[in-house]
């Protein structure tokens, strides 16, 4: 079997969550490059490569570039949300943790003063 047959998005009925991120690359080709991946994932061009030679990214080396189908992009997609369980963080949470104390001590980093103490008026 090839490793783009590999992908089981070509041979399963697609589910919701697969048309949405259909729709999010909608105007990117159907074969893309590791230029074009990286651009779709908002990654470094190392991090791209790295997914494609790890195979996380089921891809075809065509000479010396590699050729990454957008059906598998979506199944990595997919499979990322997965492993994470799904978890976001819901509109009705994040007010309340932006106010508390502790998340603002997590949130602000200490200033530094550069060899110069600073002193109180």
């Amino acid at each position: 079997m090839s490793e783009i047959a590999a992908c089981t998005l070509i041979q399963e009925e697609p589910d919701r969550k697969t048309e949405r991120y259909m729709m999010m690359f909608k105007d990117y080709p159907d074969v893309v490059s590791v230029d074009i991946l990286q651009e779709m994932l908002g990654i470094c061009r190392k991090n791209a490569y790295l997914l494609v030679k790890q195979n996380k990214i089921h891809s075809a080396r065509v000479g010396r570039s590699y050729k990454i189908p957008k059906l598998c992009v979506v199944e990595y997609l997919i499979d990322q949300n997965r492993q994470l369980g799904g978890m976001r963080l819901s509109n009705s949470l994040a007010p309340s943790l932006q106010n508390t104390p502790e998340s603002s001590k997590l949130m602000m980093p200490k200033q530094r003063t550069f060899g110069c103490e600073q002193k109180g008026a």
